[in-house]
């Protein structure tokens, strides 16, 4: 192997485990009701699933991915966020599903910027759309800009349909999943059922039954995790 290829194959464990230090910071944080997993393929893609607590996209269950740039950290360009269903937001593209995230992160500080910092913000403008003010520059749905401040009840129409999306969505899966990729299985009382009960008497509950195919789940009817 020659000192070239020695240097590259360097760079490129150093990188993955900065990435991975990264992902355990994510970790770290208290980011109830935000599940995030590195692709099993690909270390720049990251998978993840927000569920909404409060404010006007309540009970949405949304998937996400987030890309980081070929460099990263040591990059000033942001990662980039991605829905994978409708989101009916002034700062959510309408074409891509691509956030706009360069109110709060105009270029990546290595460092100082974290992934869950940016997964913060998605979540805080999700929830807290009126205490969020956003600026016309950096609006990537001019139509959901206009519709929040000139006609809320017709506003508030369009983001339930995405709500109602994102659930019907909830147990998707892709052809060729990665091996990975967050899925959810329906509530089955005979699998899941003896863990639902050890969460509300704070028990662990035994394992006598094989995993399922899901990674989590949750209760039929409702959209909220069983956690955190």
């Amino acid at each position: 192997m020659t000192l070239d290829a020695n240097d590259k194959l360097l760079e490129t464990v150093l990188q993955e485990y900065k990435i991975l230090a990264e992902y355990e910071r994510l970790q770290s944080e208290d980011l109830g009701g935000i599940y995030v997993t590195p692709s099993y393929e690909n270390p720049f893609l990251w998978f993840g699933v927000i569920f909404v607590r409060s404010g006007v996209y309540k009970d949405g269950v949304f998937r996400f991915t987030i890309t980081l740039p070929s460099r990263f950290p040591n990059d000033s360009t942001v990662p980039t966020i991605t829905f994978q269903s409708d989101v009916f937001h002034p700062l959510i593209n309408p074409n891509d599903g691509v956030v706009d995230l360069t109110e709060a992160f105009p270029k990546w500080q290595s460092g100082d910027n974290h992934i869950w910092q940016m997964l913060k913000f998605v979540q805080f403008m999700l929830q807290n759309l009126d205490e969020h003010p956003i600026q016309s520059s950096h609006v990537a749905n001019n139509e959901a800009y206009e519709l929040m401040l000139e006609n809320r009840t017709e506003f508030q129409l369009r983001v339930e349909h995405c709500v109602e999306e994102s659930q019907r969505k909830l147990y998707e899966v892709p052809a060729h999943p990665d091996r990975f990729y967050i899925c959810f299985d329906r509530f089955n009382p005979d699998v899941h059922g003896a863990a639902l009960e050890s969460m509300k008497e704070c028990k662990v509950a035994e394992v006598t039954t094989p995993p399922s195919s899901g990674l989590s789940w949750v209760r039929k009817g409702l959209y909220q995790p069983l956690s955190k």
